[in-house]
Order: structure tokens, then sequence, then C-alpha cells
């Protein structure tokens, strides 16, 4: 138990720093690009922490907190938001792609859209 709790800690600050650096799209690409079905427990709380930093644009919030509640594809409850923020032309790139591989994500992202991923990381 102590060992989790440490290892949660471990996992706070690294999100917390990552999230300074202003990392929210870059973290949000790694925990899709991995994604099989829905987020790991670990990465919602990266996605929890994205949702609740200062640091995140309002339309960071609503993307992690959309991924957070993804479940083979985005749930319908998030899906009319999402929409919004990919079509958002005043939204950076980054937001927007991240918004359009998350419409498309069934399971699985594509092999093109982790294409994408990756270069959303860099």
């Amino acid at each position: 138990m102590l060992i989790r709790a440490l290892l949660l800690i471990c996992l706070l600050a690294i999100t917390h720093s990552a999230l300074a650096a202003g990392g929210a799209i870059r973290e949000m690409a790694g925990i899709l690009i991995g994604l099989e079905h829905y987020p790991s427990d670990a990465e919602k709380v990266t996605l929890k922490n994205i949702a609740a930093s200062t640091d995140s644009t309002e339309q960071e919030r609503v993307l992690a907190a959309a991924i957070s509640n993804m479940n083979h594809n985005v749930a319908n409850a998030d899906r009319g938001k999402v929409r919004q923020i990919a079509d958002d032309a005043g939204a950076s790139g980054a937001v927007r792609d991240l918004a359009k591989i998350m419409l498309n994500i069934s399971h699985k992202p594509s092999a093109s859209d982790r294409s994408k991923l990756q270069d959303l990381m860099k």
C-alpha cells in the first residue's frame, strides 16, 4: 500500500512538471497512442491533473475529460464538445488534430492517427 502511494505521488509530480512545461497535448497524445479500449487508472490520474490544471486551456480540459471517459470511443455525452473543438478554426492545430483523432477512435487509434499522435508528442 505504501509503495502504491509513493508511486502515485511520483506520477502526480511528473505529470505536474510536464503540464507546467505546456505538455498537456503531448501527454494526451501519449495516452491515446497506446490506448486499448480505455485509459488505465494511472492515465486517468494524469488526465484529471490536466483537466484541473490552471495551465491547461479550456479546450485541453474538455479533451482530457473526454479521453478519461472513453470506453472504446468518445462517449456520446462528450462527442458534441469534442466535435466543436475539432471544427473550431480559432483553436490551435494541435488541439484540433487531437480532437479529430479522438472522434476517429474505435477501440484504438488507426495506424495513420498513431503517426499523427507521434507528431503531436514532439
